[in-house]
């Protein structure tokens, strides 16, 4: 699964990595760890508007649903999709679609679970370059206020070799894009077959990752606090790479 990244990246980065504008909103502040369970904002690039970076909620919200309890209680199943049944299942149908997009990021977090304890890995590129989720979107409109949100949702795969280490019940992990092939991604005119083909575990050989601070658990934590992607070494490790 895929529920915490680290998207310290200036806007003017992300402009140069996709070649886009990203305008100057205050809803978006680089930082080293973001929670989907706080229901952040974050950057985005769709193919109906491959020019610029948008600010979307993560936790995807079907246009269709009807209330606002109703949007609030599905937006906490969304923050993932699983790929292989995201063409079948209704709430996701029409976004796998005509609704996906990039969503950027420099890394990610997940944990590895062992009888005596969870210990927290980053994981990213080993290149450090800045990559891009594979997301489908939405837009809904609260009919309750009138406002329209664009809403997320990551999507996961089978894990590679690497990622079945470290999470190693479920053994699932995001799909990251090559770089190459972002644009067919997000294209609207790229076939099922060519999206599908797009669903794949990314290379354990391009990834790297590596233990890091517990403090990742804790709601107080700060967010801002570079710390949370240092190298931290636990004794009780049981030595994965």
């Amino acid at each position: 699964m895929c529920y915490f990244v680290e998207h310290n990246i200036q806007r003017k980065e992300l402009e140069k990595r996709f070649n886009v504008k990203f305008p100057e909103d205050p809803r978006y502040t680089p930082s080293f760890f973001q929670s989907a369970f706080n229901k952040p904002y974050m950057p985005v690039i769709t193919g109906e508007n491959r020019g610029e970076v948008q600010l979307f909620q993560w936790g995807l919200i079907p246009h269709w649903t009807r209330s606002e309890a109703a949007a609030e209680k599905t937006s906490y199943s969304t923050f993932n999709t699983r790929s292989e049944t995201v063409w079948e299942k209704p709430a996701f149908r029409k976004a796998a679609q005509q609704g996906r997009c990039l969503v950027s990021a420099h890394g990610f977090f997940e944990y590895h679970t062992s009888p005596e304890m969870k210990t927290p890995y980053y994981i990213r590129l080993k290149d450090n370059d800045i990559f891009a989720f594979a997301g489908i979107f939405d837009c809904w409109s609260n009919p309750e206020t009138g406002e329209v949100i664009q809403t997320f949702s990551i999507l996961t795969t089978t894990a590679n070799p690497l990622m079945e280490k470290i999470h190693n019940l479920k053994k699932r992990m995001p799909v990251i894009l090559p770089c190459g092939r972002e644009e067919e991604w997000i294209d609207p005119s790229s076939s099922k077959e060519i999206v599908n083909e797009l669903l794949k575990p990314f290379p354990e050989s391009l990834l790297e990752a590596y233990t890091v601070s517990r403090k990742i658990s804790d709601k107080r934590t700060d967010p801002f606090d570079k710390s949370l992607i240092e190298k931290v070494e636990y004794h009780q490790d049981l030595k994965l790479f």
